[in-house]
């Protein structure tokens, strides 16, 4: 999984959403070598409160040297960052703002969620991977961004691993871990648009959906024929249809509940990523459910 030789990228993170409303944390750690530039380390903190003391990010870059991710205990630290899959503890005090986060993870008993074949973790395409350590996991300590201090008590998210060659041209993301009326369910959703070489895939619609003590997946791009997907700035649409259910849903979200980022792939260009963090989910399916401020979801393209 890991390489020390360009193009190559991996990314460990967790985020989580307030129980009690339209608030939620995204943290990452990601490793970049790039086959043009530099390789570098970068942590990134999130806090979506759009109702309360509205969105803050902070992006601080470092050295290569500053970063060691292990995979026996799988444990990552850059600089004064770490995160495992029992914590994740930080500061960053360089550049025009300042955070520090001390919380605690209880990972649930629900096994990884992983989106692809076992056969394409291996191949070399696709050439980003994804999976779900923990998809219902809880969360609990502080989180303080610049003068906003946040108590975290009780949140529900996922601890999440990517990595790969290079990133997706353009996809969109979705994560809903537990929904309102069905709080141990859980799903995870791409709708992506692969490269090979200078050839652009049609968009293909992955997804696993646990409900009801089940699993209802699509993992492969044979089986995305009976999917689809649908996405805009602040709405996606995906319907699919696995083990004999279909699934349908919509994933939307207002302008004030997104926060805008920019960064770069292994080849040097640079992508324009919209974060979500306290979007709602509506869907039919087995057992119809929907959730508000729960729903996560990245998309992005090349700027």
């Amino acid at each position: 999984m890991q390489s020390d030789k360009a193009p190559y990228y991996e990314s460990r993170f967790i985020r989580a959403n307030d129980p009690d409303g339209p608030r939620a944390l995204w943290l990452r750690e990601t490793v970049l070598r790039p086959t043009a530039g530099d390789p570098s380390a970068d942590v990134w903190v999130m806090l979506f409160d759009p109702d309360g003391a509205g969105n803050r990010a902070v992006k601080e870059p470092y050295p290569m040297g500053s970063a060691a991710f292990e995979y026996d205990t799988w444990t990552a630290q850059i600089a004064a960052a770490t995160l495992d899959d029992r914590s994740a503890r930080g500061v960053i005090t360089g550049g025009k703002h300042s955070a520090r986060w001390d919380l605690r993870i209880t990972p649930g008993d629900e096994e990884p969620v992983k989106l692809l074949t076992e056969r394409a973790y291996r191949a070399r395409f696709p050439t980003a991977k994804t999976m779900v350590r923990h998809p219902l996991a809880q969360f609990d300590g502080q989180l303080e961004i610049d003068d906003v201090r946040v108590v975290v008590d009780g949140w529900t998210g996922s601890v999440n691993h990517n990595w790969g060659r290079r990133h997706t041209p353009a996809y969109a993301f979705g994560q809903v871990c537990g929904f309102d009326n069905a709080p141990d369910s859980t799903l995870e959703i791409v709708t992506a648009r692969a490269r090979i070489g200078p050839l652009r895939l049609p968009e293909a619609t992955l997804f696993v959906w646990r409900h009801g003590g089940s699993e209802y997946a699509v993992r492969s791009i044979a089986a995305t024929r009976l999917t689809r997907g649908s996405y805009y700035p602040f709405a996606w649409s995906f319907t699919g249809l696995a083990d004999g259910i279909e699934l349908e849903g919509k994933i939307t979200a207002e302008p004030g509940d997104v926060i805008g980022l920019t960064y770069t792939d292994t080849n040097g260009t640079s992508k324009f990523l919209l974060q979500l963090g306290v979007g709602d989910v509506q869907g039919r399916g087995v057992g119809a459910a929907h959730s508000r401020h729960r729903a996560r979801r990245d998309s992005a393209r090349h700027v």
